[in-house]
């Protein structure tokens, strides 16, 4: 965890929020998580995971991460899955290369922060 520079978190939605598996993973450790961004991949029903999205935000930057605005939400996901294999659409990976690229700014503006941290 500490290595890291940033993370992107692949999370259902579970009772209208994160799984406590997550909430578990997040509270686990915390100088480790600091002034690191975070990226989201959700999948779930109607919602795509969204509301799992916004809680986690709000647990995360008690955690002195920075949570990205961008996002990838997989809606509906069992209809994007065939005999086991995930097939993407081209909305899911034009996100997917928006949110990476804005992951990898976010860590190399924060990596003073986390180079001046003891």
């Amino acid at each position: 965890m500490r290595a890291a520079d940033a993370f992107v978190i692949v999370t259902p939605e579970y009772n209208f929020s994160m799984p406590p598996a997550l909430v578990n993973a997040f509270d686990y450790v915390y100088n480790e998580w600091n002034y690191k961004p975070l990226a989201f991949v959700s999948y779930g029903g109607a919602s795509g995971g969204l509301r799992a999205v916004q809680h986690a935000k709000n647990l995360v930057t008690s955690l002195k991460m920075v949570p990205l605005v961008e996002s990838v939400s997989l809606p509906f996901v069992a209809k994007l899955v065939a005999d086991g294999a995930f097939a993407a659409t081209d909305a899911h990976d034009k996100s997917a290369d928006v949110v990476l690229d804005e992951l990898l700014r976010w860590a190399e503006a924060l990596a003073p922060m986390r180079a001046a941290k003891p």
